[in-house]
């Protein structure tokens, strides 16, 4: 098992994966966008949430990005080109990452499963209160920002939403078709590199320099656990870890430790890989059915280096949740 082999498995061929797995997403929202928009609907729905919008620095035109930025930011920053008014533009792209997007649900369900283990009614209440809060977020960052526009967004506010309305009528599938296919390209094109290139980098954070880790007993050890135990090993003593432990510092008055700094080095490539680098680093090797039973268990035992200290404890998990609520997107959204 050489490096290389990994590098082209995990690194590129996981990279491009990770550029490639957000095309259908992509392509059906400006579908959608494209069929409401030729049919005259969308204009009229950018209108009727014009004026709650304004209020915020914001127009109609916001409100389908904003939307979509619930299933992934990265389709609705892109969906964002739709504003005309640089400064609103620039704000509803500021504001996005603010929607709990699709990947975070993995998080809080683990999360939510440690603090609340058994209770599913509570636990989905308290979900629905992290998306509401997500949002009533945005709007105050949005009054803020819009406030002292001068400081944040240096550009001439010449906002004014003044929108024909057509006509409905069937919309055209050949012209909606070609800009959804253009709009595709255009995100493969600009943004996919930049995703490979990150996507490579931390590979490479997290598997050198200690690519081949001894096991002990290995050979009494079935193969797709001992897999797992190399992961588990790499990862423990890799350039990601001493990351983790240089920025301990700063995740100790959060009341955790390098390891669960390491899994948010690791989130950057995509939020969801949190709850399978934190099955790494506590060398978890169940399969995937009994991953988060194993991991929620793992973090009960967890203690803060060499004290009896938990390593999670209520306000410290609360602490994360409330991290990936305001927590940029993956590389893929900046």
């Amino acid at each position: 098992h050489h490096w290389y082999t990994d590098l082209l498995s995990s690194g590129i061929i996981g990279g491009a994966g990770a550029v490639l797995i957000f095309l259908p997403q992509i392509f059906i929202l400006f579908f959608i966008l494209g069929l409401l928009e030729d049919s005259g609907y969308l204009a009229r729905g950018a209108m009727l949430i014009d004026r709650p919008l304004s209020k915020l620095g914001l127009n109609g035109r916001s409100f389908v990005p904003m939307l979509s930025g619930f299933a992934c930011a990265i389709p609705a920053i892109m969906a964002a080109r739709t504003i005309t008014n640089r400064k609103e533009r620039i704000l509803t792209i500021f504001i996005i990452p603010l929607m709990s997007c699709s990947a975070r649900l993995p998080v809080y369900g683990l999360l939510l499963t440690f603090l609340f283990p058994d209770k599913f009614l509570l636990s989905g209440i308290i979900l629905s209160l992290i998306y509401l809060f997500g949002i009533i977020a945005s709007f105050v960052v949005s009054t803020i920002i819009n406030k002292y526009k001068k400081t944040f967004i240096k550009v001439e506010d010449n906002s004014s939403f003044i929108m024909e309305l057509p006509v409905y009528r069937i919309p055209k599938f050949s012209n909606v078709l070609k800009n959804t296919y253009d709009n595709a390209y255009q995100y493969i094109r600009k943004a996919g590199p930049t995703i490979l290139v990150f996507s490579i980098i931390i590979w490479a954070l997290t598997y050198f320099p200690n690519n081949n880790p001894a096991i002990p007993n290995a050979d009494k050890i079935e193969t797709q656990e001992l897999n797992k135990l190399v992961d588990a090993e790499r990862i423990s003593n890799s350039y990601a870890s001493e990351l983790g432990k240089l920025i301990e510092p700063v995740m100790k008055p959060l009341g955790l430790d390098w390891r669960v700094g390491v899994s948010l080095i690791a989130t950057f490539a995509a939020r969801e890989i949190f709850v399978s680098s934190m099955a790494l680093i506590f060398k978890i090797t169940d399969s995937e059915d009994n991953l988060n039973e194993s991991l929620v268990n793992a973090m009960k035992d967890a203690k803060i280096g060499n004290t009896d200290k938990p390593l999670f404890t209520t306000s410290s998990t609360i602490g994360l949740i409330v991290f990936f609520i305001f927590a940029m997107q993956c590389i893929s959204t900046i």
